[in-house]
């Protein structure tokens, strides 16, 4: 997934765009004198934990284009698209690059818009047949649910938008005679989601598509769909996270409501930049109150840093992430027994 743009020119910052989290500031210019080593070089990459640094410069004009990547990314198309801006760039400001209005630098947005379509960001629904995958795909792409479990022959890929940005969203055949074609569907991808129906006997099966992730997917954002939560032998998403020891989400995908839930836990799976859509304002709050509590317990202020995991809690529960919310639920009445004790 792109998740970062930036364009410089002698060291400045002209144009950065975040499509999701990655480097912070500090890291980037950290690493700017590293991977500009050897700046001669037209095109270059450089590794850094689990993203990907990819850089051209232009000498003529002295500027650098980068593209922060996830690391399993396509790197050929992903050099490709960044000659792309390079050149769009360039006829658009023309003669006036050496004295550029940054003002107007909003030009380049919508060039970096269809560059991330362009390079489409994959994200593949796996599961044994009748979990849901189909439903959760058609709850994503808001059309309509089937009442009836109707098996997928083969795969199909359909696009999601997510605010400004498309995805494309691969739901397998679950019938297990078409696991001969699992390998090869599920590589590329950026997220796995791999959907059970919550019964004991599927989240155990469901262990088999852990190991396919790791063999053919090894960087990819992985996380469990607990669905199918209404029904009476469903376990709790805190069991199956502990059986399948990856992060678990509760769904009930036949409800249509659970749109926006389930647009909030991809965001949340692929780290999506809060700033692509109002959806993830739920995101964005959870992630600020953490660090505000975090602040709170350090200066121990216990009244205040309880109040802040409550709202944690409730954000939590409205995400889906069932453990996360029983985690800040026992944390704020833990400060909350202390306080009175």
């Amino acid at each position: 997934m792109l998740r970062q743009v930036y364009i410089l020119k002698d060291e400045k910052i002209l144009y950065n765009k975040n499509f999701g989290k990655a480097l912070s500031l500090d890291d980037f210019t950290k690493l700017y004198s590293e991977f500009t080593t050897g700046i001669g070089i037209e095109l270059e990459s450089y590794d850094y934990i689990k993203y990907r640094v990819v850089f051209t410069v232009d000498d003529e004009h002295g500027l650098i284009f980068v593209f922060v990547i996830d690391i399993n990314d396509d790197l050929s198309q992903t050099k490709s698209h960044l000659k792309t801006l390079q050149k769009e760039f360039i006829e658009t400001f023309g003669d006036n690059i050496d004295n550029l209005d940054l003002t107007l630098m909003e030009l380049i947005d919508p060039i970096m818009d269809s560059i991330h379509r362009n390079l489409k960001t994959k994200i593949s629904l796996v599961g044994f047949s009748g979990v849901g995958k189909t439903t959760t795909t058609k709850l994503i792409c808001a059309t309509e649910i089937p009442s009836v479990h109707i098996p997928t022959i083969t795969g199909k890929i359909s696009t999601v938008k997510i605010g400004k940005l498309y995805f494309h969203l691969w739901d397998f055949a679950g019938q297990e005679q078409f696991s001969y074609l699992w390998n090869d569907f599920i590589l590329g991808s950026d997220a796995v989601l791999i959907i059970t129906d919550s019964t004991l006997e599927n989240v155990e099966k469901s262990k088999f598509f852990i190991e396919l992730v790791r063999e053919h997917a090894p960087y990819a954002h992985t996380a469990v769909i607990g669905n199918k939560q209404d029904l009476e032998d469903a376990l709790d998403v805190v069991k199956i996270e502990e059986i399948l020891g990856l992060k678990t989400y509760s769904m009930i995908a036949i409800e249509s409501q659970n749109r926006d839930k389930m647009i909030q836990i991809i965001a949340d799976i692929l780290e999506v930049s809060t700033d692509a859509s109002p959806l993830l304002k739920s995101l964005f709050e959870r992630d600020q109150l953490i660090k505000q509590a975090k602040d709170c317990l350090e200066n121990g202020d216990i009244a205040q840093t309880a109040q802040f995991f409550d709202k944690i809690s409730e954000l939590c529960l409205e995400l889906g992430d069932d453990k996360l919310y029983k985690e800040f639920y026992e944390k704020a009445n833990k400060l909350k027994n202390y306080l009175t004790d």
